[in-house]
């Protein structure tokens, strides 16, 4: 546990003149400009996902009291084998919609027409959403190999080097991807299987068979089915192949196989989901049973499975917090609304009010969200199993397969059979309207980060971009001060660019408490991590506090510019033992030497080096 230190809450910037910051780093002292961050307004500057400045106190950073989701959807269209990006809070139009798609990937070659319905070829459907906003696919693949896609959130692979993020655009803005608009997925070579060189579109990370071909000496599962798909506590994927009654571990990182075949008794997986405790919850479709395998966390096993008779055949599944701050799992496939199951007690309990329904979910308060086969939605007390809401179907009979909640707590409906998707408000229930999506959409696991967040790991995000005011701006300093509880954690990443767009193609770099990350570049981007404990128990964050030294790389008289006088100041140091983030050690190894000379020549500012 941190204690707060006594601090002005403001930001603070301090400018020295060039000599003396000249004088300044040659004694050692990096420091030019400070900024902390500590103010409700200050915070404001920054993007907050899962974290507020407000409740229960103002003025610094703690987790949301509730859950959290993001304010990004991914809506998987199973009949034309792509996945749709919906940010809830845009809007699009005219006509007026509720959200904006603002990019559509495909999962196979030549896909994005209506090529089929949800149960032939490809078809993705299941979907899990990481701590970090990156989406994951499931194509089920009837008659072909199960395969799992990756797409980044807020970064890419610049897989050409050209320093430009080669993605879908909504070129037209009209808020609906089309075909034209997405990047093409081909299969170049004819070997039926979607390798990292034909992956064009740089916001998919990669595409993996499972099991990936190069584990158990090859194996294979044609026709297996990926109708299971989840997170687990350490961020890798758990995946459910269906016709095989097994589940695989599987690599975020790069989507390798890492663990499995795990048996699940000769039961079908039809959608799982991973506790804070690293247990799953599988549903297994037509069979009165509750899926349980524990001991997800590690990468070799065992993997204790069990199965737990339940009043119903299970098909959607969502996990909530108990009073007692235990799970509950509740189940949806039947026709009495959901069931409940807590994992502690044992106790089944159906909800009061009937209706015949695919999807389950819950929202950022925990209520339990039902999503009607025919259409509408239902909102329940998970205390006490009562209706806060009840709403019909706003566009007919549409084979409802979806329900999820977004950041702003309100909920949306995914439309099979009418290839779109509805938003009614959180908090009563009142229709705000529909946007079309894919064809034939089929969506009804994680889509919007709620387990990631909420429940599986308890966590949230603050992060800001600083804007040095200059290329060669060495950011030396990132330190915060912060109160965290045992167990919990608060972890700091940073990347810097000379552009903001930039950022997105570096990987973050992890920095300790009050540590020189020795990044150079304009723009500095921060992101800090709060973590709760298994009690639920968030850190709090006072300030975080950005630093940046008195020069850039080769600017050695802290003019602004680099200029003759600078190549000649390092010249006449060689042989000297350069300091931290001295401006002469230009190429960073060490030493000043004529090397340094050669690097700051090309940075010069003016033809020549010319001093005027």
């Amino acid at each position: 546990m941190s204690t707060r230190k006594s601090l002005s809450r403001s930001t603070r910037s301090f400018a020295l003149t060039p000599m003396a910051m000249a004088l300044a780093m040659m004694a050692g002292s990096a420091l030019a400009t400070t900024t902390v961050y500590t103010l409700d307004a200050e915070f404001d500057q920054g993007t907050l996902v899962g974290v507020n400045h407000t409740a229960p106190n103002n003025n610094q950073l703690q987790l949301n009291v509730g859950g959290s989701s993001f304010p990004t959807l991914w809506i998987a269209n199973a009949g034309e084998d792509t996945l749709s990006k919906i940010d809830s809070n845009q809007v699009a139009g005219p006509p007026a919609m509720p959200g904006k798609e603002v990019a559509r990937y495909r999962t196979w070659f030549n896909s994005g027409t209506h090529a089929h319905d949800a149960w032939n070829g490809p078809a993705p459907s299941r979907t899990a959403v990481d701590k970090e906003g990156n989406a994951y696919v499931a194509n089920r693949w009837f008659g072909g190999y199960p395969t799992i896609l990756k797409i980044l959130n807020n970064t890419y692979i610049d897989r050409n080097n050209n320093g430009v993020m080669d993605t879908v655009v909504d070129t037209n803005g009209d808020g609906s991807i089309q075909i034209g608009e997405m990047k093409p997925l081909v299969d170049s070579n004819g070997n039926g299987i979607i390798d990292d060189n034909e992956l064009q579109d740089e916001r998919i990370a990669w595409a993996k068979r499972v099991p990936d071909g190069a584990y158990g000496g090859g194996m294979t599962r044609f026709n297996g089915l990926a109708r299971a798909l989840c997170i687990g506590t350490d961020g890798n994927l758990w995946v459910g192949l269906y016709n095989n009654a097994e589940y695989f571990k599987i690599s975020a990182t790069d989507g390798h196989t890492i663990a499995g075949p795990v048996a699940t008794g000769g039961y079908p997986n039809y959608g799982c989901l991973i506790d804070d405790d690293g247990t799953l919850w599988g549903a297994s479709w037509a069979n009165g049973v509750l899926l349980k395998i524990t001991n997800t966390g590690s990468d070799v096993g065992p993997y204790p499975f069990s199965a737990i008779g339940v009043p119903a055949a299970v098909y959607g599944l969502a996990l909530g917090k108990a009073a007692d701050g235990s799970t509950n799992v509740y189940m949806g496939g039947s026709c009495s609304s959901y069931v409940q199951y807590n994992v502690v007690t044992g106790v089944t309990t159906p909800a009061d009010v009937n209706y015949c329904t695919y999807a389950v979910g819950t929202d950022n308060d925990g209520n339990v969200l039902v999503s009607k086969r025919d259409g509408g939605v239902v909102k329940f007390n998970p205390v006490d199993g009562s209706v806060l809401w009840d709403k019909g179907s706003q566009v007919g009979s549409s084979d409802s397969r979806g329900v999820i909640a977004d950041a702003n707590n309100d909920v949306w409906q995914v439309h099979r059979a009418t290839h779109n998707i509805a938003k009614y408000k959180g908090s009563n229930g009142d229709f705000l309207g529909v946007l079309p999506v894919g064809y034939e959409p089929y969506t009804y696991s994680d889509a919007s980060g709620t387990a990631a967040l909420s429940v599986t790991t308890k966590t949230g995000t603050w992060s800001v971009v600083k804007d040095g005011g200059a290329t060669t701006t060495i950011w030396n300093k990132v330190a915060w001060t912060a109160n965290i509880p045992a167990g919990a954690s608060v972890v700091t990443e940073v990347r810097a660019a000379n552009t903001q767009t930039g950022l997105a193609s570096l990987p973050w770099q992890v920095v300790s408490n009050g540590g020189n990350p020795s990044l150079t570049g304009r723009f500095l981007e921060v992101r800090v991590r709060l973590d709760a404990n298994t009690n639920g128990q968030s850190p709090v964050v006072y300030d975080v506090t950005v630093g940046s030294a008195a020069q850039g790389v080769c600017d050695v008289d802290g003019d602004g510019d680099i200029d003759q006088l600078d190549l000649s100041l390092i010249s006449r140091a060689r042989g000297q033992t350069p300091t931290a983030n001295d401006p002469r050690d230009a190429n960073r190894d060490g030493k000043i030497d004529p090397a340094d000379v050669k690097v700051c020549i090309p940075r010069c500012t003016r033809a020549n080096c010319a001093t005027q």
